[in-house]
Formats: structure tokens, C-alpha cells, sequence
């Protein structure tokens, strides 16, 4: 008989990342031969389509957690406090009763209660590591307490657990430091994996690329929370002296003109780039197949050291080379004019001397470049290569509270 995993989720459920990312794990478990039963803990309208949709794998929509627009008091107190969250978890723990609970996104207080209650049951805990912020108060009450509570998440409560999956090389480091001086959490290094159809299965696919007079990029995602830098490419690439074979041009997909205006003014009128707003993912999926690298610039800082962009993963899947700066991060995987191009920063220098190079390689070069990325992805994001592994970190796991 299958063993039980209760999956705790922050995120609504829907055509996102956070969605993307934990049903690919629970395709990963099901491999394994678990069964996967998801909660939300994060604040809901009664009304939203999310309630009434289908999903991959069964989802918890509690009561508890469902606040109208006008129970602003009881939103807010929720924010801080994560009672109601914990009161549907413990419901759902007594329905599913699970081997195994797994949390991502959740705040401090949820975490500590959840722990706290699953070990007075013996089962053990394992969270799903995604992201660690340095919180900075931007002007939006709640959204700071929100980022403030997951950040101390991390520090104080998932160093306690039982597990981890990290999504990074960052935070495969920073566990199995804890591991090596306490003894847990044990850790499992998962990069973010593909769902089936999310990327390309033959490297030969590739060949056969027309004779190009531009060079395509792309972007995927919203930099209007301030993690991914985009202006200063769209300056430069909308320079007509860039010294280069192909001219460079960018799709922009997760914001729209007037919202990119509004970011980052005037500069982003130019015929060189196309904002397409929020788009479904099987259309994400057929742009990157049309393009001809991915781009992600960000800051050296600690959510994109932790951290590992799903939009990374899916464009070196579908056979796109990244483009992107040295931050200690997801960078680590490439090997530079090979699989990807890495620029040391973001100064105009290094960027101008990433575009030159991407719109510089001959069709030969980038088919050859293109096809790296697409091998070395299918041995990183692909679930089937971590069958074994996986079960072996899950069963190490649930020894512990046998």
C-alpha cells in the first residue's frame, strides 16, 4: 500500500510557477509510490475559480482560510498569526493521516506548529526549500510581514526538520552544514524538474535551423518585484552600433507595455522588444521553442544565490541557452560558450559583450550550443533520473520516526 504524503502549500493554486514546481515533485513521489494530498494555508476569496477547478492531485481548499474582501481584520490577524492555516492543516492531517508532510512557502509560525504537532504523531517533516529573502520594506505592510516570517522560517524552523529538498547548490551547502555539526535535517538536491511536455525529448530536433538575420531573446517572469534586471539590456539591444552578425531582438513574457512603461519608463518603447503579458504556460513552452536564448540578469544578493528561476530549467529544456550574469546561483551549471554565456555583472561592458557573443554564432555554433543545453538538462530536470535517489532520501526519512 502507498504511503501518504500531505502536501502544505502558501501558493493559490493555478498557472504558476509555485504550482508547476510542487506538482512536478508530486510527480517525482507517485514514482516513488506515494499518493499526494495537498492543503492551502494561504489566504482565499470564497469565490475564486481556484476552488472549483481540477487539478493533477487531489487539493484542500479550507474553510479556514477562505476570507471575503471585506474581513480585512481577520486577514490580517491570519498574516501574523497562521491560526487558521494551522487549524485546516490538523483537520486534513486527521482525514489524510499522512506518513510523510511536506511544507513549501509557509510562514514561521505555521512552520514551528506543524512540526511541533506532526512529531507528537511521529511523522516526519520534510520542506521543500525554494527561496530566502533578505525582507526589505518596499512601502506594503503585508507583504514585509509575510516575507519577514519565511525568511525566519528558514533561519530558526527548517533547520530543525526532519528533511529538505533544496532546489539549490546554495542551500545543499548551507543544510549539510547543519547536517555535519547536529546530525539533521537530511538534505536531497533537487534542481527544478520538467512535467511531462515541458520540454523537448531529442537533441536531433535541433538541427536544421534556418539561416537567421536576428538573434531572439527571451524573458519569462515579472521583474517588477525587483529580483530580475531588465532595463539595461532593452537599452542596449535597442542601440543600432551593437558590433554583430545578427541584430538582437526580446520577447517579454509576464508584463505588458503599459506595465513595463511604468517600470522602467519610456525605454522600454522600442521596436527591438515585445511584451506580451501573462500568457498560458503551453504558450510560455512554444515561445522558448522559438527563441534563441533565455535571459536572466539579477543581483548578487541572497535570493538569487538560494534561489533557481523554473524559467531557467524550461528554457535549457526546450534546447535555449541562458544568457545570464555570474551570481553564484543557477550560473553554476553552465559552462560558459558552451551550454549558456555567463557574464561576470551587469555592467554595460560585460552585457554588451554577452549580446555581441550570443548574436556573433554562426547557425553551426548556436545549433551546437543549443543542443548542450538541451543534454545537459535532460540529465538535471528530468524526474525519471532521480527515481532511485529520491526514494532512498524519502525512506532515510521516514526512518527516522519508525
Amino acid at each position: 500500500m502507498n504511503k501518504q504524503v500531505l502536501y502544505l502549500v502558501q501558493s493559490i493554486p493555478g498557472d504558476n510557477a509555485p504550482t508547476k514546481h510542487a506538482f512536478a515533485i508530486s510527480d517525482l513521489l507517485v514514482k516513488c509510490g506515494f499518493n499526494v494530498h495537498f492543503v492551502l494555508a494561504g489566504i482565499i476569496e470564497p469565490s475564486s475559480n481556484a476552488i472549483s477547478s481540477n487539478y493533477d492531485y487531489p487539493f484542500d481548499f479550507p474553510f479556514e482560510v477562505k476570507f471575503g474582501h471585506h474581513q480585512i481584520a481577520k486577514k490580517y490577524y491570519e498574516r501574523i498569526s497562521s491560526s487558521f492555516s494551522f487549524k485546516a492543516f490538523t483537520r486534513c492531517f486527521d482525514q489524510i493521516q499522512p506518513d510523510l508532510v511536506i511544507y513549501y512557502g509557509i510562514q514561521h509560525k505555521l512552520a514551528k506548529r506543524v512540526l511541533d504537532h506532526c512529531h507528537d504523531f511521529n511523522v516526519p517533516v520534510i520542506v521543500d526549500e525554494t527561496d530566502w529573502f533578505t525582507p526589505k520594506f518596499t512601502g506594503d505592510l503585508a507583504a514585509w510581514l509575510v516575507e519577514k516570517s519565511r525568511s525566519k522560517r528558514v533561519a530558526e524552523v527548517d533547520r530543525l526538520l526532519d528533511g529538505v529538498i533544496a532546489i539549490s547548490p546554495f542551500f545543499k551547502k548551507h543544510f549539510d552544514s547543519l547536517y555535519s555539526s547536529q546530525g539533521y535535517p537530511k538534505v536531497f538536491y533537487l534542481p527544478p524538474l520538467n512535467r511531462a511536455g515541458d520540454s523537448l525529448s531529442d537533441p536531433c530536433s535541433l538541427e536544421g535551423l534556418k539561416r537567421r538575420t536576428i538573434t531572439k531573446f527571451v524573458y519569462a517572469g515579472s521583474p517588477a518585484g525587483g529580483k530580475d534586471s531588465l532595463t539595461e539590456f532593452i537599452s542596449l539591444i535597442s542601440n543600432d552600433a551593437i558590433p554583430a552578425i545578427t541584430q538582437p531582438v526580446l520577447d517579454v513574457i509576464g508584463i505588458d507595455l503599459n506595465q513595463a512603461v511604468s517600470l522602467m519608463g519610456n525605454i522600454a518603447r522600442s521596436n527591438k522588444v515585445h511584451f506580451h503579458g501573462r500568457v498560458s504556460h503551453g504558450s510560455v513552452i512554444k515561445m522558448l521553442q522559438e527563441s534563441d536564448f533565455g535571459i536572466l540578469f539579477r543581483t548578487p544578493d541572497l535570493y538569487s544565490r538560494a534561489g533557481f528561476s523554473t524559467k531557467f530549467a524550461e528554457c535549457m529544456s526546450n534546447g535555449v541557452p541562458m544568457l545570464c550574469n555570474a551570481v553564484g546561483g543557477a550560473d553554476l551549471i553552465l559552462e560558459n560558450m558552451i551550454d549558456g554565456i555567463v557574464i561576470p555583472d551587469l555592467s554595460n561592458q560585460a552585457l554588451l559583450d554577452g549580446i555581441t557573443s550570443a548574436c556573433n554564432l554562426t547557425d553551426h555554433e548556436l545549433t551546437s550550443m543549443k543542443r548542450a543545453a538541451l543534454e545537459k538538462a535532460l540529465k538535471l530536470f528530468e524526474s525519471d533520473n532521480y527515481i532511485d535517489s529520491f526514494s532512498s532520501f524519502l525512506n532515510s526519512v521516514l526512518s527516522i520516526r519508525e
